[in-house]
């Protein structure tokens, strides 16, 4: 970890640059504050931080004296200046010393940032820039297999690392916390000597020697248990299997990085690292509950129960995370396939709807960071059809209409009446028919067909059941009714709608 020291004559500053930035996640620990410039010389000759961050003008010594200092015995630790507006050109004045740059008051979150990084790169040179800048160290060059070496009996494992940022984190901070987590990285595996840690282009691999099989991933657990406490970041591991030779190291790696995609869904895993074989998220499920689970939300959204419909979001979205396996593109594809689901039944049972571009909604979801985003956003997405349904249902006539067609699409397959349905709603069967058609441009009997017929169209196309098979299956009497009902929408007969589809 990078240590700092901070010194001002201002606590309010010094308290001020500890809130400034996540310091932790960034990989530095602040070691100590000071008032005065003696004291802060003092803590760089004793305790050799890698940065100091002083004011500029300090009673004791100045930080230009405190620079002249430190050169002079040969300390290289790399100083930022901060100053107040009247100190300006003396601390432009400074970058003379040495200096890696100064900061006016108050301090600029995004300026103490840019400093920071100068600082590091000052510190670690070259190195730091491959870090930071994750350049591709090549075979021969960078990476120290060296140390891999021991006899003929040694084992490898690849493992692949990556970490989940935080929502908020920019670009620059996170080039910060990848330095972090690399020289974490570097420094345990050192100090432990289990293997060593290189980038392959913009990936960190880590690469495991003569660990028992059985040890293997609570290794790993253990790294990332440190690696947490280090940088204050979660990091995302997967593990590849054991390979016996160096020349198999590239190719594993390959593997464990096919599986890269989980990145995305790490925050639903407790402890993010997984095997290169292992199901990540066990469970029952296929596209069919999906189904299933799209018509719950919509009976949910129609009776008003908000309670309902958010913990069927939920288990959406926990049926989302096993199907989509690691795949983020398919995870945006099954939740915008509820909200188009949402929009046709509103189309269908003659509601406003929201009339949603799904292209655009599609590239919205594309731009959440994690899955736990996606899942609020199209929660949040669900949640607005309530507001909709809820302003139609104030009217008496619509309401009632909204429940006739939630009644039939729920009971299309059986023996489906006018008087059936009216005394659901509880009218005179002789008005109910009438004021379904009014509302409906419909009369009941051609609106029921017309729902049953839609229900058998994908059994026409996507199964070999018999016709007579599929027009009982969907409530009607015989395949006399079925083929006119058919007709009347299609006007060709299920059979050769199903023969010309398929082809």
């Amino acid at each position: 970890m990078i240590r700092m020291i901070l010194a001002d004559d201002e606590p309010v500053i010094t308290r001020g640059i500890r809130r400034l930035l996540d310091w932790k996640m960034l990989g530095i620990e602040i070691i100590g504050e000071y008032e005065d410039g003696r004291s802060a010389l003092e803590a760089i000759v004793r305790e050799r931080p890698d940065i100091a961050l002083l004011d500029i003008s300090m009673p004791g010594m100045s930080g230009v004296e405190i620079l002249k200092e430190c050169r002079a015995m040969g300390n290289g630790a790399a100083v930022i200046f901060i100053s107040g507006f009247q100190d300006f050109e003396y601390a432009k004045a400074a970058l003379e010393y040495g200096a890696v740059a100064y900061l006016l008051k108050p301090v600029i979150r995004e300026e103490l940032l840019g400093a920071i990084e100068k600082s590091i790169f000052s510190v670690y040179g070259e190195e730091a820039a491959d870090r930071m800048d994750v350049k591709e160290n090549m075979a021969g060059s960078a990476i120290n297999y060296e140390m891999l070496v021991e006899n003929k009996d040694t084992s490898y494992v690849p493992v692949y690392a990556d970490i989940i940022y935080g929502r908020e984190e920019n670009d620059q901070i996170r080039k910060l916390i990848h330095f972090s987590l690399f020289s974490f990285l570097e420094e345990y595996l050192n100090e432990t000597g289990q293997g060593i840690v290189f980038q392959k282009n913009d990936k960190i691999a880590m690469v495991l020697k003569d660990i028992p099989d059985s040890e293997i991933r609570k290794c790993v657990e253990n790294i990332w248990t440190e690696s947490l406490k280090a940088t204050g970041h979660t990091t995302f591991f997967v593990i590849g299997d054991v390979v016996n030779s160096m020349g198999g190291i590239p190719g594993m790696f390959q593997q464990c990085l096919e599986r890269s995609g989980y990145l995305f869904f790490a925050d639903k895993i407790p402890v993010p690292v997984i095997g290169l074989h292992e199901i990540v998220f066990a469970g029952r499920g296929d596209s069919g509950m999906l189904g299933e689970l799209r018509q719950k939300l919509f009976d949910a959204i129609v009776a008003q129960n908000e309670a309902y419909m958010r913990e069927t979001a939920s288990q959406y979205g926990k049926l989302v995370l096993r199907l989509s396996e690691g795949k983020k593109e398919d995870a945006c594809f099954y939740f915008c396939t509820a909200v188009r689901f949402m929009e046709e039944k509103c189309e269908a049972f003659d509601l406003p709807g929201r009339k949603l571009e799904m292209k655009e909604l599609l590239e919205k979801s594309r731009t959440c960071g994690r899955f736990g985003d996606m899942e609020a956003l199209f929660e949040q997405e669900f949640a607005q059809y309530l507001d909709v349904i809820r302003a139609v249902a104030i009217n008496s006539d619509k309401r009632d209409i909204l429940k006739a067609k939630d009644y039939i699409e729920k009971h299309y397959m059986e023996n489906l009446s006018l008087n059936v349905l009216a005394e659901e709603i509880h009218m005179n069967p002789y008005y109910f028919s009438s004021f379904f058609k009014k509302n409906t441009g419909e009369n009941f009997k051609d609106y029921v067909n017309r729902i049953r017929i839609e229900h058998a169209v994908p059994m026409l196309i996507s199964t070999d059941k018999k016709t007579y098979e599929i027009a009982e299956k969907v409530g009607f009497g015989d395949i006399r009714m079925f083929n006119a009902a058919f007709m009347k929408i299609y006007q060709e007969t299920p059979g050769s709608y199903r023969k010309r589809v398929r082809e």
